[in-house]
């Protein structure tokens, strides 16, 4: 009983750790205490919607047995928790569209698995589209401001305990320098989760690296790079400097970190599309999401498939 309990929970913080493309527990909880430092109303929001991803997986368990173990049923209903609380707080009214929302994006991705379609995180990205909507224009639930007092109970603790161990290294605290020398590398992994605060971003770059030191860092230089190009685009530093327009590439180049010379021009090129799909949807008032990611994603993996067959067909 007790090793069925850990199996399980691990398949959970595997979901959450699928947010980020990562296949391992301990990356999975290091992403959650991530968002419960930011707000543990999305913590909680997280946590009940990936059960409710992982539950509904176990039906399909047995014929997909691996893509269980990973946690590809967890991590889209996982964002959807974390987006509704977001958006409407943490009540009964919300709870009911979490699990609603996280079933269904479950079932479009046991579809997806069993058709073999790569859809990254497209289900999430369409059913937030959806159920916002229907929850705005419906007038079902006021939206709130994020984050609350309340919800941010560990912050304060954390930044004192912070600024004290760099005093004991030597380093002058100076919470805007060090946001500066920071924000780059740090706060776009943050806005992955729709999380905004230095220590959130640190825990799920830590998490990333301790699964896959090479996409952390590929990770690094696209956040960098993204915020290079949006900066070129004279895009307002409200949203350049929180990550907003460096997460979807962040991702993108975790997807296709790797030892090899060309994974890094594809990273580049991804960074680059990213940037102007993000900025492209923001112009036009649509919720980009995590869409600029799985539309880039899937233009360079059709890309590549076209590459490769005309390399065959040419004998190259």
């Amino acid at each position: 009983m007790i090793s069925k309990i850990r199996q399980f929970t691990a398949v959970n913080l595997r979901g959450v750790a699928q947010i980020m493309l990562q296949d391992n527990a301990v990356t999975g909880f290091l992403f959650l205490l991530g968002v419960l430092y930011s707000s543990w109303l999305m913590g909680v929001g997280l946590l009940i919607s990936t059960l409710a991803g992982t539950c509904v997986g176990l039906f399909f368990r047995k014929k997909h047995h691996e893509e269980f173990n990973q946690g590809l049923y967890g991590f889209n209903a996982a964002l959807l928790g974390i987006i509704l609380v977001h958006q409407y707080g943490l009540n009964w009214t919300s709870v009911r569209w979490i699990l609603i929302s996280s079933v269904l994006a479950t079932l479009l991705m046991q579809l997806a698995i069993a058709k073999n379609i790569k859809v990254f995180t497209f289900p999430f990205v369409v059913l937030s589209w959806v159920v916002v909507s229907l929850i705005s224009t419906g007038n079902i639930l006021p939206k709130v401001n994020h984050p609350t007092a309340a919800e941010t109970v560990l912050q304060e603790p954390t930044a004192e305990f912070f600024e004290e161990v760099l005093e004991q290294i030597g380093i002058d605290y100076d919470s805007d320098n060090i946001d500066d020398d920071l924000i780059f590398a740090t706060l776009g992994f943050g806005q992955v989760m729709f999380q905004g605060t230095l220590i959130a971003g640190l825990l799920f770059l830590m998490g990333v690296y301790i699964n896959s030191p090479t996409a952390a860092l590929y990770g690094i230089f696209a956040s960098i790079l993204a915020i290079t190009v949006a900066n070129m685009f004279n895009r307002p530093d409200s949203a350049v400097d929180t990550g907003l327009f460096s997460f979807n590439a962040i991702l993108c180049a975790i997807a296709f970190a790797g030892p090899l010379r060309r994974d890094g021009f594809w990273v580049v090129i991804a960074t680059v599309i990213t940037v102007i799909i993000d900025d492209y949807m923001i112009q036009t008032s649509i919720p980009p999401y995590t869409f600029p990611f799985v539309a880039t994603m899937w233009l360079i993996l059709l890309t590549r498939m076209g590459l490769s067959s005309i390399y065959k067909f040419l004998g190259i």
